[in-house]
């Protein structure tokens, strides 16, 4: 990915080249138009005016977005503001590509996934002015050293190729600006000045005009002629008139493709995060379990030796263990279930909008459908694998039910022939002795009973939660689905009535492929200029 500080191939000259990436993006969607290029059509239907101040927040997983994007709507409630998920804009950035300006939200100690990463440098390299890279959960960070090492790794994950080496360039040099949800008043020096700095300069950038630069124009003419390339030409119905691409129904329609789009991969990632979440704590879980059952066992000793409440013993030690787990993981489930609903709220906000603005009678967009991801946490049942019902536990041998009446047997023995004074303290003596010894045989086995009820338990809920989770996903992902698929149709029947009329002339595929060559052709014509200068 190049530096920030260098132009892209179509950042060097001013207006001319403007008006003529502007005239290419509108010839090609009449051409789109023409050789029906349906997808072309809508993507360039759905990009914005040259001048539009809205803003996208693009959050990667482990960014505080949710806050960063409540404090942006208080502070500037003038801004449209949408937001998406990081990671999905690797495989399809035309979401990026449709905003004129992107904030580009990171954790400050945040290890980004392959896709993120490549989505984040993507965004990075956008042209100067259109994107702002705002490092969230600053509070943590301790002084310069700290600035200093987040400096170094965003350098390295944005900006620079792997063969490259650290200059020495700060954050600010980088152009990054550090947020956090914590009021700069309550932190301390250094970080107290700087935060309240970077506050005010997101602010006083956001509220600043913008004009879609011709680097961004350039990618976007890019964009819609590589849709082009892999697309097949759509035939318009006989004896119809084609509508016009840009009309407002069918521009309503590409907001809502591109929602769909969106709703879907944020259920999508954000349930198969979760899975990947639950299998990991769950063997952390396991493993604490396991290493703290010892020294369990060993305080509650006395318990252990009376078999009746061994069982009893275990069975609690693992249901508090998995108990607090499951809270944990519920919280977690939570979490992503509203990160899930703030797209869904977006999606839903950006369509209503759409159906305003484009003046589309006779159709409601509504609330999104409630999102909940709290039924996985009430799959599997909490009862450990394998518990036997009444009698002693399953692993726990018979010697441990009658072991505790060894002492007395063999101190009553001991006292025949003896003075029954020394008979009974000699008895008492061996008595405790087998009966310590005992006791540590007990306190093994139940140990070993201990470890696989651990097990038995963690394994139903590494199958059984991810199931659950899978099962909620899928239950959201139809809710959603019928409530966009219900705006199609709303769309759909409030378009006027088609007009019968002669098929107007439609290119060949021939035709359609000199079309798509000379835009291209028209293109490269753009670039070489911008070069020259």
């Amino acid at each position: 990915m190049a530096d920030p500080d260098t132009p892209g191939p179509a950042d060097r000259t001013g207006d001319a080249l403007v008006t003529d990436l502007e005239a290419l993006i509108e010839d090609t969607a009449r051409a789109a138009a023409r050789h029906g290029w349906a997808a072309v059509a809508e993507a360039a239907a759905a990009l914005p005016e040259r001048d539009d101040r809205s803003v996208l927040l693009c959050a990667s997983p482990k960014a505080d977005g949710t806050a960063l994007a409540a404090h942006l709507r208080t502070r500037l409630p003038e801004l449209e503001l949408r937001t998406a998920p990081l990671e999905p804009l690797h495989a399809d950035p035309y979401e990026a590509l449709r905003a004129n300006r992107v904030v580009l939200a990171l954790g400050c100690a945040e290890l980004l996934s392959p896709a993120a990463a490549a989505a984040g440098s993507a965004l990075a390299g956008r042209p100067p002015g259109t994107v702002l890279v705002v490092l969230t959960g600053a509070d943590a960070l301790s002084g310069d050293d700290d600035l200093a090492l987040v400096a170094r790794r965003i350098r390295r994950v944005l900006y620079a190729g792997t063969d490259e080496q650290w200059t020495g360039r700060g954050l600010a040099e980088l152009g990054c600006l550090l947020w956090s949800a914590e009021d700069p008043a309550d932190i301390t020096e250094p970080l107290h000045g700087l935060l309240a700095h970077d506050a005010a300069a997101l602010e006083e950038r956001l509220r600043s005009a913008v004009a879609a630069p011709p680097g961004l124009l350039h990618d976007r003419a890019v964009h819609l002629l590589g849709l082009a390339a892999g697309l097949p030409a759509e035939p318009a119905g006989a004896g119809e008139v084609r509508r016009p691409a840009t009309d407002g129904i069918t521009e309503a329609r590409a907001v809502l493709k591109s929602g769909r789009r969106k709703v879907l991969r944020a259920v999508d990632a954000e349930t198969a995060a979760a899975e990947r979440e639950i299998v990991a704590t769950l063997r952390v879980a396991e493993q604490d379990l396991l290493r703290g059952l010892d020294g369990f066992l060993e305080r509650h000793r006395q318990e252990v030796s009376e078999p009746g409440r061994a069982r009893r013993l275990v069975s609690g030690y693992v249901d508090r263990g998995t108990g607090s787990w499951a809270t944990a993981a519920v919280s977690g489930l939570r979490a992503r279930a509203a990160r899930i609903d703030l797209v869904a709220t977006e999606v839903f906000r950006e369509l209503e909008q759409a159906v305003a603005a484009r003046g589309v009678d006779g159709v409601t967009v509504g609330a999104p459908p409630p999102v909940s991801l709290d039924g996985a946490a009430r799959g599997p049942a909490a009862a450990p694998g394998g518990r036997p019902t009444g009698g002693k536990p399953s692993g726990v041998p018979t010697e441990m039910v009658v072991g505790g009446a060894i002492g007395a047997a063999a101190g009553a023995v001991l006292t025949s022939g003896l003075g029954t004074l020394l008979g009974a303290g000699m008895g008492a003596a061996a008595g405790g002795v087998l009966h310590h010894r005992q006791t540590e045989l007990q306190i093994g086995r139940a140990a070993a009973y201990g470890r696989s009820a651990v097990r038995e338990r963690v394994g139903a809920l590494m199958v059984g939660v991810p199931a659950a989770v899978r099962r909620e996903a899928e239950a959201l992902r139809r809710s959603m689905e019928r409530a966009l698929d219900r705006i199609g149709r709303d769309l759909e029947a409030a378009r006027p009535p088609r007009e019968p009329g002669p098929r107007p002339a439609r290119g060949t595929d021939a035709e359609a492929a000199g079309a798509l060559g000379g835009l291209r052709r028209q293109l490269a014509a753009l670039e070489a200029t911008a070069a020259d200068h």
